[in-house]
């Protein structure tokens, strides 16, 4: 009986942590795509893990992501409201700077699209840098639900972590 029990909660538990797995795509302020993308996972009690896929930017390490549910004020920031906030360890995994962080908000919900194929509404992600405790600047954008390398969407920028490409 304790062994039924333990395999049915343990069916529960995955079955809620794979339910609240999102994927999504950075979309440029111009609407191109990234090659990078999030990929997270509820952990419960308002914390979140995942990766930052790399792949489609040529990358072998994903980078590392964990992270918190928070609401963002809008004190002038180009994105806010509710969401995640996280830390991303995608320098380290394309150069190795151990001294590089990346901070992100996302609202963990895809901007539309209109009939003309531009996103609408406000932007969905902002990034922070900072170099050896130096703010080091940012970028923005829309949340994708076109993720780059599947159902044929391909990237036209290189990765979030830069605004110019």
């Amino acid at each position: 009986m304790k062994l039924k029990m333990l395999a049915v909660l343990t069916l529960v538990v995955f079955g809620c942590a794979f339910a609240s797995a999102q994927t999504f795509g950075f979309a440029s302020t111009g609407g191109a795509l990234y090659c990078n993308y999030e990929q997270l996972s509820n952990a419960g009690a308002g914390a979140w893990g995942g990766v930052d896929n790399v792949s489609a930017c040529g990358g072998t390490v994903n980078a590392t992501i964990s992270g918190f549910d928070a609401t963002l004020p809008a004190h002038g920031q180009p994105a806010g409201g509710a969401g995640v906030i996280y830390g991303d360890s995608i320098y380290a995994a394309f150069s190795g700077v151990p001294t590089a962080q990346w901070t992100v908000f996302t609202k963990l919900k895809c901007n539309k699209q209109n009939r003309f194929g531009q996103y609408t509404g406000n932007y969905g992600w902002v990034g922070v840098a900072a170099f050896s405790g130096f703010f080091a600047g940012g970028n923005k954008g829309y949340l994708s639900c076109s993720v780059p390398g599947k159902d044929g969407a391909a990237p036209t920028k290189g990765p979030s972590i830069r605004s110019k490409n």
